[in-house]
């Protein structure tokens, strides 16, 4: 059992607001001894256990722009819009290193979602080692559309969202009496059918179960959000979430935007430490 887990939704660079919670939470000294991530949570999550302060700002703020980091140039030289192998090597493991020391003390369990491409199922990672990359973090952040699945064994995996986009279940699953949960939606948010079918189930044509699950997906991801605001009513979570639209795609790379959204979440996420400390506490 843990006393506490922590629940971070992915949502690609939106997640800088989730990034300015985790700053304060860790200059406030913050720890949770569960971590679970989905997709750029994920990358937050592992941060965050590290205590690498400031990490993910600064390579969102500073380098998502970057021509290396997404762009017709990636589709050329990689078959992907996203460039994964520069963004989770050279920019995640040798331009901003992880505190491994920091991680390996901190005895936290960090889980990672992603999507089985082959199956479209969610499945669960426990990653304790990160000094070569990160694997399993690589794939819950390969979007289908724009990324390619990235191999972890026998078989391929993409964005753990496309199926488990707030994954509070699993973390009382994992033994988790209650949790913090950071969504990067503000509350009045509804997910809506992503639509181009046709055009989805092509472009994923090897994974038919995924694709399926790409287009069914603001269903799985509004069942979700019910049940974490039903389970914040009944006591059993604290939801940290944008207190309004923050007017941002996924994809958006504008530098302004990004610390302007993360300042959001660093200003939130200072207003919520005592209500937060009260929680833990309990």
């Amino acid at each position: 059992m843990y006393s506490a887990g922590l629940v971070l939704e992915g949502g690609g660079l939106r997640c800088a607001y989730e990034s300015g919670v985790l700053d304060a939470f860790m200059e406030n000294g913050i720890t949770f001894p569960y971590v679970i991530g989905v997709s750029a949570g994920s990358c937050n999550g592992v941060s965050f256990i590290a205590k690498n302060l400031y990490r993910m700002r600064d390579i969102m703020v500073d380098y998502a722009h970057d021509k290396r980091y997404m762009g017709v140039k990636s589709v050329f030289e990689n078959g992907e819009f996203l460039n994964t192998k520069w963004i989770f090597g050279e920019l995640s493991y040798q331009m901003f290193p992880l505190n491994y020391d920091e991680f390996e003390k901190s005895g936290s369990k960090f889980c990672v979602v992603a999507t089985n491409a082959a199956t479209g199922r969610a499945e669960y990672f426990y990653p304790t080692e990160f000094r070569d990359g990160c694997d399993e973090i690589h794939a819950s952040c390969a979007l289908p559309l724009v990324s390619k699945p990235v191999l972890i064994g026998k078989d391929y995996y993409c964005d753990g969202g496309v199926v488990d986009s707030i994954p509070l279940q699993r973390a009382y699953d994992d033994g988790c009496e209650k949790c913090v949960v950071i969504l990067t939606q503000d509350r009045h948010f509804t997910k809506k059918p992503i639509g181009h079918e046709k055009a989805v189930k092509k472009v994923l044509h090897k994974y038919p179960l995924t694709a399926e699950a790409v287009i069914r997906r603001h269903e799985m991801y509004n069942r979700q959000r019910k049940f974490v605001f039903e389970e914040e009513k009944a006591g059993n979570i604290l939801v940290i979430a944008p207190r309004s639209s923050l007017d941002f795609h996924t994809l958006d790379s504008e530098p302004m935007k990004i610390k302007h959204i993360y300042n959001l979440g660093y200003e939130q996420g200072i207003a919520k430490i005592d209500e937060v400390k009260e929680f833990l506490a309990k």
